[in-house]
């Protein structure tokens, strides 16, 4: 459908950019909704329960996502398995990708963020061999074994915590001090003597001849190293964002993420950034989705102005 106008275009597969589409559609505008390779989900995808989601039983990120996605084609969501390489403004705002060109009154990028890899040797050579970033997909293949998990944020505890479940130990490496998660993940941990923790330590290389065998650790402070025997290396050290289809004229902060003004616009008018695309975004789906939705309400009302 290259060439078709639409009120609002919805651009990322994510929860934040599946309920956008969903709010933009019960305002009775039309919306497209761009997800690559026609895959939504995003992140949650890889989260068999979602933490503080409110739901009376536990919501898995693909069933969420799925459930959006049917209610999203009742309502008239048009959805396009292409990409977006590039948003070009104007009163009506072109979306450039390889399948074509498309027009829409209101863009809403919600691109989300990639989970970074970890740059030491030995990392890349293994990943899929012991270096993993999905304990939800791969924690069951290391039940009764020891497993490394680096990073200090909710991500890294959330997979820590799913991890315990199979692992005999669990060691947790972070840069800092102290971690930077939600209060319930970290007293959890603290009370489990399974878990051990490596503060102020970084990993420096992946050790093993085709599949994880240990890691060696640096303490940062003392600069000594210590090898640490394991079978699996999990990997949660932040976020890249998915930016790129916007010009360097729209503003970032220092790590590539879109600065937005209080109600989620960009330097772009009438192009918004909603969830982990965006700089100052709290990282808890509830803020994404309160995001999403009030965006989408305030780029619907604009079409009909």
């Amino acid at each position: 459908m290259a060439g078709s106008n639409f009120d609002i275009a919805v651009i990322g597969g994510g929860i934040a950019g599946l309920t956008a589409a969903h709010h933009a559609a019960l305002a009775g505008v039309s919306v497209a909704h761009f997800v690559e390779h026609g895959l939504p989900g995003g992140l949650v995808m890889n989260v068999g329960e979602l933490d503080g989601w409110p739901a009376t039983n536990a919501v898995a990120g693909a069933e969420l996502a799925a459930r959006l996605l049917v209610q999203n084609e009742e309502l008239g969501v048009t959805l396009l398995p292409s990409r977006v390489d590039a948003v070009e403004g104007g009163a009506a705002k072109t979306l450039r990708g390889p399948d074509g060109a498309w027009r829409a009154q209101q863009v809403i990028v919600a691109t989300g963020a990639t989970l970074k890899t970890l740059d030491v040797p030995g990392a890349e050579r293994l990943a899929g061999r012991g270096v993993s970033q999905c304990a939800w997909c791969d924690g069951g293949l290391y039940r009764g074994a020891e497993v490394v998990v680096v990073g200090g944020g909710d991500a890294a505890l959330s997979e820590a915590l799913h991890l315990g479940q199979f692992a005999s130990a669990v060691t947790i490496v972070t840069r800092g001090d102290m971690f930077r998660a939600r209060r319930s993940y970290v007293t959890r941990i603290a009370e489990d003597e399974r878990y051990r923790l490596r503060w102020a330590s970084e990993i420096t290389e992946v050790m093993g001849d085709g599949t994880v065998e240990a890691v060696r650790a640096r303490d940062r402070e003392a600069g000594s190293e210590e090898v640490v025997p394991c079978r699996g290396l999990f990997v949660f050290v932040g976020l890249a964002p998915n930016a790129g289809l916007l010009g360097p004229d729209v503003a970032r902060d220092p790590g590539g993420f879109l600065v937005t003004g209080e109600r989620f616009e960009t330097a772009l008018p009438g192009v918004f950034a909603i969830g982990a695309v965006r700089s100052g975004y709290g990282g808890r789906l509830t803020q994404a989705v309160a995001e999403a939705t009030t965006v989408a309400e305030l780029a619907a009302t604009r079409c009909e102005a």
